[in-house]
């Protein structure tokens, strides 16, 4: 298709549509249109002095190709079309100096790496985990056996954790045991999926009455858990192999401990420190070398060590080496942690009395050797996290203030988050994700951005989980699983921006399941839909996503806005321009480079658009109103009323296509398919896909005659008299109305049996408007495809059965340029590629198919010892024939698209991805995955032979045979198995290696001519004769003996070897003579045949006269007798 163009008033080239097609070469991707990368100030300065000598600024399609090559930038015809295209963004064909600067604005806003840190979904978007806690009261404290220390020694790998996971982590092998307890003693163990262990008491050994806890903390490193009670005592119990056993008690601390923390390195090079905080102030920290488990080795009889403090100061324990930082706070110690890595305590108290403190209170205080450093926060500080690898700390406290402090700038925060209406009692960082989250008092979670300051999500399902009346709750963040445990009467797990798992998934390309995919060919980009109300538009060669637009499509609702799916989208004809139709009939055209809206339309409120087509200045737009309404596309007209065409369908349109100068065709939910003129919008065939050979007949009903007629009279009125406007106006909205609440039916077309719906119909741009040529096809519940011809005397020609599965049917349909392959998706998530071309054309214009050449392209057609279910189901249909076959995703694919120069195949599917894929199968990758992209062109072939394509870990699992050797791209000969395996491993990579070359080999022989001489280089036919040979043939005869007419020479006597001597030797050998038998009996069951040894040759023939005369004389007596 074509469309002529001006390029500007004054300038008489003419911009063709086909221009942005992808027909480019390798050659014309050398000259880039991105401006930004290549233009200087200086040329930019020149630039806009040359646009200030135009009339308004503005310059033409030549004028501006003139002012590029002024200031040294020369591009070539194709390139320049689609950079001009690319800079008039208002389509009148003139570019001002705003449009070229903005263009040049988006190469940059291309390049921002903060798009691509934009997250698709919530970072907490999980349901969480509740679990009973068993604890015959509410948990107090939370703990953590840990396998893998948080802080990380500077000698070793300190980049940044990526965010996959390749599962296995969430075993306690990989991420430790949860450890609660409740004030009566009671401790209890937990797996990482909240299921529970066991069970221990820890109980005063002195104390006939119960103890009651107030801090639990794991040794780690040293499988020990540390328990501090009301009698100022620290329990050491050991873990290992399933005990608890209680090794040291240290009695006697001034004050109860209120908190304790725990540093250690994994690889124990640094010594491990305990930090203990009571209610008076006093930081104390316990210091070992957790070589050997230090002092907590186990020796054969062992006893219990009870010590107290007094003696840890004296050194009694030579192992545990204690400091005291007395009166560090004047109030109780709220929060501890020591940093090994910048070897400072971090300690925090609160204080809320401000009539004595005034707000001057040191509420966190850093002390490094004898360096203290005080942040002063009013009311103090209740909670804070200390991020080693970005060298800052955030703090919470009553004042409901979140602040973010440089770790060596304490006179002021570089942030402050605000939003919360309680005090904060919990925070933390992660660092790879660069997020804040803070927990407070009323139980809401917050996410902060950690770089902007921003707020990403408020999280308030704690509420409705937790009973009002808890509020004494305790929080730890598992920072390696990534989740938040909350205890209290109930264990809640909460997934805070989770890894993703590449070993069940490559990632997500929507929050929610993809609607529409698109490829425009003058960016070169790809735009997706989804139900998320997202727009993407992602740069598939690289795999970056370059703008992403939310909330696209909103509705208010009792004062919140909701947002509303997308169900349709389409380019304009110069793929400029982005148009959008979603669930509620609103339409929106955007500019999508700028993620700004440039026109909102609506086809009736709260009818679904489940199709949009835009053309040469015209919209049209269909969906639940059952009729096509037309907006018109011409500067100066565009807010006029739509154009309704006539409501000749009885139920809700599911699917339309267009072929540009011909038709339109709509087909709905109960199957019928009508045939519309594109110019005049009037119907000319009807057909039901039931019983897809009658006529119908094009009838309106007597209500919508009588609307049809009394809208013409008042459009007749108006011609007249103009004053009459308002009331043509009010009655035209009367018509609308009772077209929408008539429903049309027809008694002839009436079918008694349950419908068959329309799933998707497809134009083939390429074939001509006859009756024997199958130009739409229609695809059905059922899992056929019906085609038909648009032609005015044509109709239904053939159909055929496009699934393997039952229940399955296609949903979505696409070709290429040519018209030669089909691809569809189907609704339990199949790609299938079918061959067309011969298939619904006249035999004139069948074409040969070298079957060769499809099966090196297409693994699927090749042989195999069993025909698969996808090869039996078609082996009696010979048309279309089905190239490839392969299980893409695991729920529906909502929408496919093909880019034509490098045979890519996209499909957006409901399991929220949306995938590439070579023309023969293989697997490119997922848009929005976390893995590494394989680099593409847009001018280059996908896929490499030699490459070795990995599957989707989802297909993986479920794929069939099919299915793993088309995305592979290997099929395994059975028969060879037992040959292959005995070859070494440089044996079969030389084979594979020769196979590559040979079907490169194969692959440029059916692509290219044979280079001459054909015959090679060691065989030259003979030349002709100098003198001319007659041959006369010989006619006499019915048939006439060709070989007899030919030159046959004479053959001699092949001169036979001489035998050598050896081996007539043994050609005359008998070894029969050297075998006898047996003498006697011979019992099978004790003994063998026995072989006796040769005797000589003279005794064997004595032997042989011998047995003459024994059988001489038997046969003689047997003569005799009577």
């Amino acid at each position: 298709m074509s469309v002529f163009l001006n390029a500007s008033v004054n300038s008489d080239p003419e911009i063709i549509y086909q221009t942005i097609s992808s027909t480019a070469s390798a050659i014309k991707e050398e000259q880039s249109e991105r401006l930004h990368d290549r233009i200087s100030q200086e040329q930019l300065e020149k630039l806009h002095a040359s646009f200030e000598q135009f009339e308004d600024q503005e310059v033409g399609f030549d004028d501006l190709r003139n002012m590029l090559e002024d200031v040294d930038i020369v591009l070539s015809d194709f390139v320049y079309t689609r950079l001009f295209l690319k800079i008039n963004q208002n389509r009148d064909f003139l570019v001002d100096w705003n449009e070229f600067v903005s263009y040049l604005i988006f190469g940059f806003q291309e390049e921002d790496p903060s798009s691509q840190k934009e997250s698709l979904i919530l970072p907490i978007s999980t349901q969480p985990i509740i679990r009973k806690t068993e604890h015959r009261s509410a948990v107090c404290c939370l703990a953590l056996l840990k396998v893998k220390s948080d802080q990380i020694h500077p000698d070793e790998d300190t980049g940044e954790t990526i965010n996959i996971s390749f599962g296995g982590e969430d075993s306690p092998e990989a991420s430790g045991m949860w450890i609660t307890a409740s004030h009566e003693g009671q401790i209890r163990f937990w797996t990482p999926h909240m299921e529970p262990i066991r069970s221990a008491y820890s109980e005063s050994l002195h104390l006939k009455v119960p103890t009651w806890i107030l801090a639990v903390q794991a040794l780690s490193d040293v499988s020990i858990v540390c328990t501090s009670s009301t009698e100022r005592e620290l329990r050491f119990h050991e873990t290992i192999a399933s005990t608890f056993t209680l090794r040291i008690v240290i009695r006697s601390l001034p004050h109860a401990v209120y908190c304790m923390s725990y540093s250690f390195y994994t690889n124990g090079k640094a010594e491990s420190k305990l930090v203990l905080g009571d209610y008076a102030g006093n930081v104390r920290i316990l210091s070992f070398t957790p070589h050997l488990r230090g002092p907590f080795q186990a020796k054969p009889g062992a006893a219990l060590i009870e010590v107290v403090w007094a003696d840890i100061l004296k050194g009694k324990i030579p192992q545990f080496k204690p400091r005291e930082y007395i009166n560090l706070h004047s109030e109780m110690i709220s929060c501890l942690y020591y940093s090994l890595e910048m070897n400072a305590l971090f300690a925090s108290a609160e204080y809320r009395n401000t009539k004595k403190y005034r707000g001057r209170c040191p509420a966190l205080i850093m002390t490094s050797s004898d360096d203290r450093s005080n942040f002063r926060i009013p009311l103090g500080v209740t909670t804070f996290f200390v991020d080693e690898r970005h060298n800052i700390v955030v703090t919470g406290g009553p004042d409901t203030f979140v602040r973010i402090w440089d770790v060596y700038i304490t006179s002021e925060p570089s942030g402050i988050l605000t939003g919360h209406n309680g005090g904060i009692v919990m925070v933390f960082v992660q660092p790879e994700e660069k997020k804040v989250y803070s927990v407070d008092y009323h139980k809401i979670i917050k996410v902060w951005d950690l770089q902007e300051h921003t707020l990403l999500q408020t999280y308030g399902d704690l509420v409705r989980l937790i009973h009002h009346t808890e509020t004494d709750l305790v929080y730890y963040y598992h920072s390696h699983l990534r989740e938040l445990m909350v205890g209290g009467r109930k264990l809640i797990s909460v997934k805070c921006c989770p890894r993703v798992r590449v070993d069940l998934t490559d990632g997500n390309t929507h929050a929610q399941p993809v609607s529409v995919v698109l490829y425009n060919r003058l960016f070169r980009n790809i735009v997706t839909c989804g139900l998320d109300s997202y727009i993407i538009v992602w740069d598939p060669w690289t795999g970056r996503r370059k703008i992403i637009m939310k909330s696209c499509h909103t509705k208010m609702i009792y004062g919140e806005t909701i947002d509303i799916e997308i169900t349709a989208a389409c380019f304009d004809p110069l793929e400029q321009f982005l148009l959008t139709g979603a669930r509620d009939g609103s339409l929106k055209i955007w500019n999508y480079n700028n993620a700004v809206v440039v026109r909102n339309m609506c086809i009736q409120p709260d009818q679904e658009v489940t199709a949009v087509i835009w053309v040469v200045e015209r919209i049209l737009a269909m969906g639940w109103d059952r009729q096509v309404t037309e907006f018109n596309d011409v500067e100066g007209r565009e807010y006029g009323d739509p154009k309704k065409w006539a409501k000749f369908h009885t139920d809700d349109i599911t699917c339309g296509a267009v072929k540009l100068g011909e038709g339109v065709v709509t087909a709905t939910y109960s199957g019928e398919i009508i045939f519309w003129k594109l110019e005049t919008g009037q119907p000319y065939r009807r057909y039901s896909v039931m019983d897809p050979t009658r006529f119908i007949e094009l009838k309106l009903s007597k209500e919508e005659d009588k609307a049809m007629k009394r809208a013409k009279r008042l459009q007749a009125r108006q011609t007249t008299h103009s004053e009459n406007r308002y009331t043509v106006t009010s009655t035209r909205n009367t018509i609308h109305s009772t077209r929408s609440t008539t429903k049309v039916e027809d008694p002839k077309y009436n079918i008694s049996t349950a419908p068959i719906s329309v799933q998707a119909v497809l134009f083939l741009q390429n074939r001509p408007m006859t009756k024997v040529h199958g130009s739409v096809l229609v695809s059905l519940d059922t899992g056929f495809i019906q085609v038909y011809s648009h032609h005015q005397r044509g109709g239904y020609l053939k159909e055929f059965f496009a699934v393997h599965k039952t229940g399955d049917c296609v949903l979505t349909m696409c070709t290429d340029r040519k018209n030669r392959f089909l691809y569809t998706g189907t609704a339990f998530g199949y790609i299938k590629v079918w061959y067309i071309v011969n298939f619904c054309v006249p035999d004139s214009e069948r074409q040969y198919v070298c079957m060769p050449r499809l099966r090196l392209e297409f693994i699927f057609l090749r042989k195999e010892l069993f025909l698969t279910r996808a090869k039996r189901v078609v082996r009696n249909q010979p048309e279309p024939l089905l190239v490839s076959s392969l299980k893409g995703h695991l729920k529906a694919i909502n929408s496919i698209a093909f880019i034509n120069l490098p045979k890519i195949i996209l499909t957006g599917s409901h399991d929220y991805s949306c995938r590439l894929w070579t023309q023969g199968g293989r697997y490119l990758g997922t848009l929005g995955t976390v893995l590494p992209w394989s680099r593409l062109s847009p001018f280059e072939k996908a896929g490499q032979d030699n490459h070795v394509y990995r599957l989707p870990p989802d297909i993986k699992k479920v794929a069939s045979s099919t299915t793993l050797k088309v995305i592979s791209g290997i099929q395994v000969d059975r028969v060879k198995m037992t040959e292959r395996a005995a070859k070494t491993a440089e044996e079969k990579e030389e084979e594979a290696a020769q196979a590559a070359d040979e079907g490169t080999d194969l692959k440029s022989l059916f692509e290219k001519p044979l280079r001459e001489p054909i015959l090679g280089k060691y065989f030259a036919l003979p030349g002709r004769s100098a003198v001319e040979q007659h041959v006369e043939l010989d006619t006499t005869q019915s048939y006439i003996p060709v070989y007899s007419h030919l030159k046959v020479h004479p053959s001699e006597e092949l001169e036979r070897p001489p035998t050598p001597r050896a081996i007539k030797a043994v050609q005359a050998e008998n070894y029969l003579e050297f075998y006898l038998p047996v003498e006697g009996k011979v019992d099978p069951n004790t003994s063998a045949i026995n072989i006796k040894e040769p005797k000589p040759r003279r005794s064997l023939e004595k032997d042989k006269e011998r047995t003459r005369e024994v059988r001489y004389s038997d046969s003689h007596n047997s003569q005799n007798e009577p």
